[in-house]
């Protein structure tokens, strides 16, 4: 299979730094392993490279954290290019994937039934989180099994989003200061967002599965440079951030987790396809 830079109509997208080759063959590897076709390479924004990052919608205290590293910016920049290409191309959806992602012999079916019913979602998590989260009750999009996604889950390794989708996330990320998979998965009046059940991806930093230390331990995140000076902001921006956390909190403490599980919800760690060992 080859995977091509740039080719109008493809609908599945994945983000890789140009100085990491090493990422790029995992990732065409995990494509051809699973069946897809027709992949487009997005050239990251690389914030190592002096100005990369001039044009970027970042103003701290903008959103639910005053400061970000420059990695964190490059970052949601480079997922930022795939939702205007979605727009830009006029495509009903677009799956988007990082570049230490593994597939589930399950995700090529997965990903091109959600591919096809746009209609149902704004947005749908494919990969496996670690950490206990609250969804709602059980749904189907075209044959594939999901949840509602009731609170801000982390992890973008893996996702599928419409068109509309791609078009509220542009919208609502001319400014920001969030982690990019807080951002997706904050929980809005508007925002349909959907948690696929079991994931069919995972990241391979939480994956048993053999690889090269550049694709266990991400290049970014090891340059200093990228990653420090990261400003907390103002004594009241962190206060005003620690009550809202405990509002939420509060919330599913004092009925709201025992509400979702009488309506058919779940409380836990997603579970994830049988051949992906976490």
């Amino acid at each position: 299979m080859e995977v091509s830079e740039v080719t109008a109509g493809h609908k599945i997208y994945y983000i890789n730094l140009d100085r990491v080759p090493d990422r790029r063959f995992f990732m065409e590897d995990q494509f051809r392993r699973s069946g897809l076709t027709e992949v487009n390479r997005v050239s990251a924004t690389d914030a190592s490279r002096e100005g990369s990052l001039d044009s970027a919608g970042y103003v701290p205290g903008s959103g639910s954290r005053w400061g970000l590293t420059p990695s964190e910016v490059g970052c949601f920049e480079s997922h930022r290019r795939i939702w205007q290409k979605c727009v830009d191309l006029n495509l009903n959806a677009v799956a988007a994937f990082e570049d230490d992602v593994e597939l589930s012999s399950e995700a090529a079916h997965v990903i091109r039934k959600l591919l096809s019913c746009p209609e149902k979602y704004d947005y749908v998590k494919l990969d496996y989180s670690p950490r206990k989260r609250r969804f709602g009750a059980a749904e189907e999009f075209c044959g594939v099994s999901v949840r509602p996604i009731q609170e801000m889950i982390s992890s973008a390794g893996a996702y599928v989003l419409s068109n509309t989708g791609c078009r509220k996330l542009l919208t609502w990320s001319r400014e920001y200061s969030d982690h990019l998979d807080d951002f997706i998965t904050m929980p809005r009046s508007n925002w349909r967002m959907f948690q696929c059940f079991p994931a069919v991806c995972v990241q391979a930093v939480l994956s048993q599965l053999e690889a090269v230390s550049t694709i266990k331990c991400s290049e970014r995140l090891l340059d200093k440079s990228i990653n420090s000076g990261l400003d907390k902001g103002p004594f009241w921006f962190r206060v005003r951030r620690e009550l809202k956390a405990g509002q939420r909190k509060l919330y599913w403490r004092a009925g709201g987790e025992a509400r979702l599980l009488r309506r058919g919800g779940y409380v836990g760690i997603v579970p994830c396809s049988d051949d992906l060992k976490v």
